[in-house]
């Protein structure tokens, strides 16, 4: 037990040292259970031509009813706006999720954009919405369970 539980700090430090991470930030959801009115808002001010990856971080517990998750996710500053309806994959076909992580919580992390470029260096805002339902019907989920963290990690591109 005392091994493990180094080898999972020893992990933790490697992992928070690398260097291409230019902004992180997570939000806890409440109750662990994300209403569908709920937007997630974060605020991140770029270099102009930098290339960027940008990921979303989902935190779930075994309450998470569904194999993936459905995103809206909005990009927006002064002058435009980008929003985008994603999904993604959060448990193999056996049930198994996905994401890494030890017990009961799972972090997942989700590219949303790959060697993306900012043409200025206005702030921009991230708006994050879960807009998962159930099969066959319209409406959304009013209270998605079991997610306890949505977050944003921008790392710098290495790609030419």
């Amino acid at each position: 037990m005392k091994n493990s539980l180094y080898l999972i700090l020893l992990a933790m430090l490697f992992g928070a040292c690398n260097r291409d991470i230019v902004f992180e930030k997570t939000v806890d959801i409440n109750n662990l259970s994300w209403h569908k009115d709920s937007i997630v808002q974060m605020q991140f001010k770029p270099e102009a031509q930098q290339a960027y990856n940008i990921y979303f971080l989902i935190r779930n517990d075994n309450d998470y009813p569904y194999s993936n998750l459905f995103l809206i996710a909005e990009i927006e500053d002064a002058k435009t706006k980008i929003t985008d309806t994603l999904e993604y994959e959060m448990a193999d076909s056996k049930g198994k999720w996905l994401g890494s992580g030890i017990w009961d919580l799972k972090e997942s992390k989700l590219i949303y954009k790959s060697n993306f470029t900012f043409n200025d260096t206005l702030t921009k805002r991230f708006k994050i919405q879960q807009a998962d339902r159930k099969s066959g019907e319209i409406m959304g989920d009013n209270n998605l369970k079991g997610i306890a963290t949505v977050g944003i990690v921008i790392e710098k591109s290495n790609q030419k």
